[in-house]
């Protein structure tokens, strides 16, 4: 994941020194490949301690571990327009430079940053349940319908939502050993979510959060996190593009390794299921015969 990526997704947690450091790292990255801990130190006006707590906090084992991730930046770098939102009278041509390299560069430190000890923790979590709990609001909504589709071809139970209302009945007569609840939320402030995640954990029920990387109130509730990195997003933004293409993204990832997994089984499910949908297509056209 690049510097100024993992930076606008922990940028709340840093202090004040810590955050004088990044900005002057990416303010004179060519420079900074060749500075030692203490010429940076000297040259932000902070201290060398703080140099490492920075590189820290933004998910790197060191120092020179970030100028080596800084280095890879510099190599592929994008014109800083096509990070921008769309803006007006723009030629089609200049929207779907930036459309695709938004998504390039949010999949990529999507997938980047994916965990496998996580993947697995979560793959175990799902084959050990037989009902899925699922909610989101807004274009995470639709995240949760994703995991819906795709599982529900498995044989699990789906229940997705965006209104607790009808969320909460639901998970307060699950059976906490065979059901799981799964919150998406990018900001992972959605007061819906975090409300929802709470009470679901207080009932005894698995929580899995999806949100994006750093720490945030709902995944203070969740049993597990699974995140997708922070796209840069314009002010005016007028779409959940970048955050909606990194949580399918995410949700493909554990969606395969799940199959991957579990193959036999899920092939089977997914053939039965294929099945029974083309007798339905068959009947709509055509009828009982």
């Amino acid at each position: 994941m690049s510097v100024e990526g993992n930076y606008q997704s922990t940028r709340g947690e840093l202090s004040e020194a810590e955050k004088k450091i990044v900005d002057y790292v990416l303010t004179h990255a060519q420079d900074v490949l060749t500075m030692s801990v203490y010429e940076l130190a000297k040259a932000a006006g902070t201290s060398p301690a703080t140099v490492s707590r920075a590189a820290q906090r933004l998910q790197f084992a060191g120092y020179n571990e970030l100028k080596m991730q800084l280095a890879a930046d510099l190599n592929g770098e994008a014109n800083e327009l096509d990070y921008q939102e769309i803006q007006k009278d723009e030629s089609l041509t200049t929207i779907k430079t930036k459309l695709r390299t938004n998504a390039e560069r949010s999949l990529s430190e999507t997938v980047d940053q994916v965990d496998e000890a996580t993947v697995q923790t979560i793959t175990d979590l799902i084959h050990h349940s037989r009902q899925m709990l699922l909610f989101g609001v807004g274009a995470s909504y639709l995240s949760a319908q994703n995991i819906a589709q795709k599982w529900g071809r498995l044989g699990y139970a789906c229940h997705f939502s965006d209104d607790l209302n009808l969320f909460l009945p639901v998970a307060a007569t699950a059976d906490p050993k065979r059901t799981l609840t799964w919150f998406i939320s990018n900001s992972g402030e959605s007061p819906e979510a975090v409300l929802g995640a709470k009470l679901a954990k207080k009932a005894g029920l698995p929580v899995i959060a999806t949100t994006k990387l750093g720490n945030n109130s709902l995944a203070h509730y969740a049993d597990i996190v699974i995140q997708t990195s922070q796209p840069m997003e314009a002010p005016n933004r007028f779409a959940a593009t970048q955050s909606l293409h990194a949580q399918f993204m995410l949700i493909d990832i554990l969606y395969y390794a799940y199959v991957s997994r579990y193959y036999d089984t899920s092939k089977k499910q997914t053939d039965d299921s294929k099945a029974l949908v083309t007798t339905y297509k068959e009947f709509m056209r055509h009828g009982f015969k």
